[in-house]
């Protein structure tokens, strides 16, 4: 009984360090090419304002960073179609 909880946590910790990672700093713009997904949610959507855009046929996410810190989006709400999750990183605005 131990062998598949042990997998199962091994799979879900190789899960966790493949979510891609996206750095935006406050006030900038990312822009990410998510084919047909459609629609967006985030843990923490106080950080950053999204949008969906499409252009030739293919939806773009578009996050601007409004306040520093982290969250988790994912990107693509239907269940039958394809989606994305992001670690999304609202850095502070550098300084020149």
């Amino acid at each position: 009984m131990r062998w598949p909880l042990a997998i199962l946590l091994v799979a879900a910790t190789a899960f966790a360090e493949d979510v891609p990672r996206i750095d935006v700093e406050v006030g900038a713009s990312f822009e990410k090419n998510v084919e047909y997904a459609r629609g967006w949610m985030c843990d923490d959507p106080s950080l950053l304002t999204a949008e969906m855009v499409t252009r030739d046929d293919k939806n773009y996410w578009v996050v601007k960073g409004v306040k520093v810190g982290e969250t988790m989006c994912r990107i693509g709400l239907d269940r039958l179609r394809v989606h994305y999750v992001f670690d999304v990183h609202v850095l502070p605005k550098r300084t020149r």
